[in-house]
């Protein structure tokens, strides 16, 4: 009887074992889809952080704002080590990242400077966008402190309110300059809702919005002085030809 029952049993036996191993298996499997999605997150916040520094080297950001950015970078890659010790070039990349937090040094003396073309203005613009992403709404692995918090946001809102009035206003003057009133305006009401839209209300932007405000009424006067110039002009000539005409 023992005999009969001995190969289904085995059956049985491997049976069960197969389906645990699968089982096994399938948990492992679930497990490293968690750790690869964690991974994914940690490295996108990373990668942003990183490229919007990089493309904001010209632009003077405070030391202290620049080493909490830095600092989180470090922070995502040792969390990365802990979930995943086969990324690529992890040591490197924590080393790397432990430099750059150390070579901070003090801001770039002045400000931005005059932007003349539209990709670095949109460089700049992006970057300090996402810079206020991470800073304004939780994105850093540390917490900031509330007050710390508002005051970072207030640099890089002033910064922004900057960038965005050193391209706008530039190019508004070019324009005038060249006799395009119409999209010298557009730049400058574009201005506007950027400083009224995003601010922040400090002094510093209030500069800015002045200056934006008393370039428009400019640009508002010469319009109107070019179109009572146009309108003595079609003038004088419907008299020029109303007196050829009695002449004829």
């Amino acid at each position: 009887m023992l005999d009969e029952w001995g190969v289904p049993l085995a059956v049985m036996g491997l049976v069960a074992a197969t389906l645990l191993l699968a089982a096994v298996h399938r948990r492992y499997q679930a497990h490293q889809a968690k750790v690869r999605a964690a991974v994914r997150q940690i490295e996108h916040q990373l990668v942003l952080t990183l490229s919007a520094l990089d493309d904001l080297a010209g632009v003077p950001l405070s030391r202290e704002i620049r080493v909490l950015l830095r600092a989180d970078v470090l922070a995502r890659y040792r969390r990365i080590a802990k979930l995943h010790r086969a990324y690529p070039n992890l040591r490197q990349c924590i080393a790397d990242a432990e430099t750059s937090l150390h070579a901070q040094g003090e801001p770039l003396p002045g400000g931005v400077g005059v932007i003349t073309d539209l990709q670095t203005y949109r460089r700049y613009y992006r970057a300090l966008e996402a810079l206020v992403a991470v800073v304004c709404h939780g994105a850093t692995l540390q917490p900031i402190p509330r007050d710390v918090r508002s005051i970072f946001a207030r640099e890089l809102g002033e910064r922004r309110a900057e960038v965005a009035s050193r391209f706008h206003l530039v190019e508004a003057r070019r324009l005038e300059i060249a006799g395009n009133l119409t999209k010298g305006r557009a730049h400058l009401t574009t201005l506007m809702q950027l400083l009224r839209g995003h601010g922040p209300r400090t002094p510093f932007v209030q500069a800015f919005y002045d200056e934006t405000e008393q370039a428009l009424v400019a640009f508002g006067r010469r319009a109107f002085e070019s179109k009572a110039d146009s309108t003595a002009m079609a003038q004088a000539s419907v008299a020029r030809a109303r007196t050829a005409q009695s002449a004829g």
